[in-house]
């Protein structure tokens, strides 16, 4: 399988030297829109090699590769993934706060049907995906995701600039938002795409609620997953050790990628 990584942060550096090791992988394309931090990384892998983010030469390196993925940001999904599932080579979408737009969305889902391309979100920072993934089959009554992080996994975001919160200020755990997935995935694009993930496999985006904690002593990003419903009651709680290059992103959502190609390239898949 030849592999194409979007993006060289703190998923994607980690994915690429993952990914490299993997006796199924022939070729690996690596692209970001700093050429040099790319080059870096490919110098250190021997079946790497640095392409351009120009259309030009991203179209003729999709003809050769089986899957794209996308770790980058939610811009570099909406300028990328139409753009790959177009050339009829799946993707793997990591910043899957994109699809809360609902008319990008549908013009991927299409896409994708009419190219016979696939399209795989990674379960990313948070586990009980699976049991909600069940629980979907019927009935859901209620789908509640509460995120916990320090000042550093949440600063920058617009909805803290939105409420005029400093989250460098707080002395004690603060709820900083409360409200529907859509409004967290948009106003936290950056902290919050696990949110997106579980409203695809639930109950939507206006019907999952998210409440996001500012924690100063908070040494990890937790996420606490609550699902009701036919089925019964799910709670999943993660507890996350940050990204040593992005302490907004969570080491785990990087596994969860390497995991997902795992299964990608395997005959077997255990707990589908």
């Amino acid at each position: 399988m030849r592999i194409l990584i979007i993006g060289c942060g703190s998923i994607g550096s980690v994915l690429a030297k993952a990914v490299h090791d993997m006796p199924e992988v022939d070729k690996l394309y690596v692209t970001d829109m700093s050429a040099d931090y790319a080059r870096h990384l490919v110098d250190s892998l021997e079946k790497a090699e640095y392409v351009s983010g120009k259309s030009e030469q991203l179209c003729k390196t999709l003809t050769e590769v089986d899957l794209a993925v996308e770790a980058a940001s939610q811009e570099a999904a909406a300028r990328y993934v139409p753009f790959v599932l177009e050339n009829g080579v799946d993707v793997m979408v990591m910043s899957v706060g994109a699809f809360t737009d609902d008319q990008f969305r549908e013009r991927c889902f299409t896409l994708a049907k009419k190219h016979r391309s696939r399209i795989y979100v990674p379960s990313g920072a948070i586990c009980g995906t699976d049991g909600l993934r069940a629980a979907a089959s019927a009935g859901i009554s209620e789908v509640h995701l509460t995120t916990r992080k320090g000042p550093k996994g949440l600063r920058g975001a617009p909805g803290l600039a939105m409420r005029g919160i400093d989250v460098d200020s707080l002395t004690e755990a603060t709820v900083v938002f409360e409200g529907s997935a859509r409004d967290a995935t948009v106003q936290f694009p950056k902290n919050l795409n696990v949110a997106a993930t579980i409203s695809l496999l639930g109950v939507g985006f206006e019907q999952t609620r998210v409440t996001i904690i500012c924690d100063p002593a908070a040494e990890r990003n937790s996420h606490t997953l609550t699902v009701k419903g036919d089925f019964g009651e799910l709670r999943s709680e993660t507890q996350n050790v940050p990204s040593p290059i992005n302490p907004a992103t969570s080491y785990l959502a990087a596994l969860s990628a390497i995991a997902a190609i795992r299964r990608i390239l395997g005959n077997v898949w255990i707990g589908v």
